[in-house]
């Protein structure tokens, strides 16, 4: 990577850990203080997934380092363990998803009878144990090599397991969660289009949760698709040595980067019970409180700043 892609990925990688530093530190703030987990079995799958985001969020710095110095300085122990915990979070944060979706559709779908507390604490088990059984078989060939310039590389493996282990991400880390999002995404379209007419507010809801869904979905296969899309390529030979397919892969490897930034924004910022906290928070001298309403609210309203 040229000198000048390496400043230009610290650089925007560092406004992507301050941006994402702050928006999980919000989202804990607002867990914390104005939700009852127990009254809501998605905010616990919600909170599992900004835990997993937010650890890759604190993994970038060592990569930023590492990057402006066009070396890996911190031996070789704890790139083994960089490279697990980075690999880790991205499965748990992938399978928390398909738990939330899971979640979404089943309380639409049967709002009467949501979810059991036991349901949602064996879901969020499950997707961290799932992560950890996935990813130890992938990162236990993780060393430091040598490239050029005898500059140290903290490498996911040995170059003759390279695309088996790209392989094996793209389908545990990648397919099997669009899968899975995609087939409850289906299932929750077809109850739409059977369910008698809704009223106005539950078919807002419904529609706001269903918006929702897709849009996690789409920023998901936006930020990871085209990337092994060009390491498929790569391993093919399609791949031209040139500038143009550099800036690809320049590109692609910012949207990994990014990805942990998005979730906050879509579960939580466009979510208008929390969208009113965080902004009431995210304002000067002023602090937000919580004001119940006289009437029953949708689960979006029961949040106001005065």
């Amino acid at each position: 990577m040229p000198i000048t892609y390496g400043v230009v990925f610290a650089s925007i990688c560092s406004a992507i850990v301050l941006v994402g530093v702050f928006a999980h530190t919000l989202v804990f703030y607002i867990f914390t203080k104005y939700v009852s987990i127990r009254k809501n079995r998605l905010d616990i799958l919600l909170v599992s997934m900004a835990v997993a985001d937010f650890i890759s969020l604190l993994l970038d710095p060592f990569l930023i380092v590492a990057v402006l110095g066009y070396s890996w300085p911190f031996g070789r122990i704890f790139c083994k363990v960089f490279q697990f915990l980075l690999a880790f979070s991205l499965a748990a944060s992938a399978y928390s998803l398909c738990a939330v979706s899971i979640t979404r559709a089943w309380i639409i779908m049967k709002p009467q009878s949501p979810p059991s507390w036991s349901l949602s604490i064996a879901m969020l088990v499950l997707a961290w144990v799932l992560s950890l059984c996935v990813t130890i078989p992938l990162r236990i060939n993780t060393t430091t090599g040598t490239g050029s310039n005898n500059r140290t590389l903290c490498v996911s493996g040995l170059n003759h397991y390279k695309y088996n282990t790209i392989l094996a991400q793209f389908l545990l880390y990648y397919l099997l969660p669009v899968l899975v999002i995609a087939y409850n995404y289906a299932r929750l379209a077809v109850f739409l289009l059977k369910s008698p007419m809704m009223s106005l507010a539950s078919s807002r809801n419904t529609r706001r949760a269903s918006v929702m869904m897709l849009f996690a979905t789409g920023s998901f296969s936006a930020c990871w698709l085209p990337s092994y899309i060009l390491q498929f390529c790569v391993y093919l030979g399609s791949c031209r040595n040139d500038q143009s397919w550099e800036l690809l892969f320049f590109s692609c490897t910012l949207l990994n980067y990014f990805y942990p930034c998005i979730n906050p924004i879509i579960y939580v910022f466009l979510a208008k019970r929390y969208r009113n906290v965080a902004w009431c928070w995210s304002l000067p001298f002023k602090s937000p409180r919580v004001h119940p309403k006289n009437k029953p609210s949708a689960p979006d309203e029961i949040f106001s700043c005065h």
